[in-house]
């Protein structure tokens, strides 16, 4: 008797396992925009005194507990190189949050701007981590 199932091959190994990264990474971005939005709500009901203070705490508490599970089982998911790149990336998203902060306040410190923020240093963090993972994998080492 002859075997008639063809193996798949590595090509279409490689597509289907693409496929599901992106489908679960949409998926987790949907999600946290949900999650985003609900724990905005449950904060500002809690503000104009609909929520009593418990409900955006546990909200809060899910939030972070769903954060930190999606970034270990994202780099649980990713390929070395992939997981190379975010190294790479997170350490001069870091860095440039650092360099951004120790100028912001020296100019502070100066009377030429307020001092610093943490919203703004978080954006400065997070657009030099972008930038630097999208520069990586454009393939500018």
């Amino acid at each position: 008797m002859t075997n008639s199932e063809t193996s798949v091959t590595g090509e279409e190994r490689l597509k289907t396992r693409r496929r599901s990264f992106w489908r679960y990474l949409v998926l987790a971005i949907v999600g946290f925009m949900i999650a985003g939005l609900v724990s905005g709500l449950s904060s500002s009901l809690f503000v104009v005194g609909v929520f009593p203070i418990w409900i955006p705490l546990v909200v809060g508490v899910l939030v972070l507990v769903a954060m930190i599970y999606f970034t270990w089982d994202y780099f649980r998911r990713v390929d070395e190189l992939d997981l190379l790149d975010n190294l790479w990336a997170h350490l001069v998203g870091s860095y440039t949050a650092a360099f951004v902060f120790m100028g912001w306040y020296f100019l502070g410190e100066l009377g030429l701007s307020g001092y610093p923020t943490a919203f703004g240093v978080i954006c400065a963090l997070l657009a030099g981590t972008f930038i630097a993972y999208g520069v990586r994998k454009l393939g500018l080492r």
